[in-house]
């Protein structure tokens, strides 16, 4: 990859049912960060300082990857197969959107 070149970001928001649960849905996510197809990963909890009301999600899972082609195999690599497994009896709401957005680095 080179700076300015496009790569797919994946977006992930999630909110837990039980906030007695954050620190479990942490470390689940926190399995992506070895999934080779990720160039860079990270997740973060949400500071919750937005003053407009509606929901505000617990986490916010950022992963950059080459294209679409090696989007399809982070999400079909073992390792996001055993995040889904751990997070989702813990979750309430899930959103995700996959962009196009130039290579930071």
């Amino acid at each position: 990859q080179r700076k300015g070149q496009p790569v797919s970001r994946h977006i992930a928001i999630f909110s837990a049912m039980d906030p007695n649960d954050l620190d479990e849905i942490e470390a689940g996510l926190w399995i992506l960060k070895d999934n080779p197809h990720a160039l860079r990963f990270s997740v973060s909890r949400n500071l919750a300082l937005d003053e407009i009301p509606g929901p505000h999600p617990d986490f916010v899972v950022m992963a950059d990857i080459k294209d679409t082609a090696a989007l399809a195999a982070y999400k079909a690599h073992p390792l996001y197969a055993e995040s889904i497994r751990r997070v989702r009896p813990l979750r309430d709401i899930r959103v995700a959107a996959d962009l196009m957005v130039e290579d930071p680095s």
